[in-house]
C-alpha cells in the first residue's frame, strides 16, 4: 500500500490518505482479499465510515484468498460494514445500499472474470 503512504491529520484528528478522508462516506466494490479496505480503515483508525463489499460470497472469498480471513475480521473490530455477493453493476438493486450516498466510491482493479492468474497480462488486456 505505497501509494497510501502519505497521511495527513489535522487538529481535529481528519486524516487524508491522497484522494481518501476519514470523513466520507466510502464505498469499495470488486473486493478481492481486503486488503485496500483495510489498509484505508487501519491507516485511518476506524473503518465506520467504510462500507467494502464483494462478488464472492464470504465462504467463496476466505476459500480464493489467505489474507481474506485476517483483513475480513480487521475490518469488521475497526467497524466497517461488510457485504458479500454484491454485484457492483446493480447498486441501486441492493437494499443495503439503495438510499447510502458516498462521498467515494472505489473500484480498483475488476476481477477479469477468466480462469487462471490476474496478472498475467492477457488477463489485463
Amino acid at each position: 500500500m505505497r501509494e497510501l503512504s502519505e497521511l495527513n491529520r489535522d487538529d481535529d484528528e481528519h486524516v487524508w490518505l491522497k484522494h481518501y478522508s476519514s470523513k466520507h462516506q466510502i464505498l469499495l466494490v470488486g473486493e478481492g482479499d481486503f486488503s485496500f479496505s483495510c489498509s484505508l480503515a487501519t491507516c485511518f483508525g476506524s473503518a465506520s465510515n467504510i462500507y467494502a463489499s464483494s462478488l464472492d460470497s464470504f465462504d467463496d472469498v476466505v476459500r480464493k484468498y489467505k489474507k481474506a480471513r485476517s483483513n475480513l475480521e480487521t475490518l469488521k473490530r475497526l467497524g466497517a460494514f461488510l457485504l458479500h455477493g454484491v454485484d457492483a453493476t446493480k447498486l441501486l438493486l441492493h437494499p443495503d445500499l439503495h438510499y447510502r450516498r458516498f462521498d467515494r466510491v472505489i473500484f480498483n482493479f475488476p476481477h477479469t472474470g477468466f480462469h487462471g492468474k490476474e496478472s498475467d497480462p492477457c488477463q489485463i488486456q
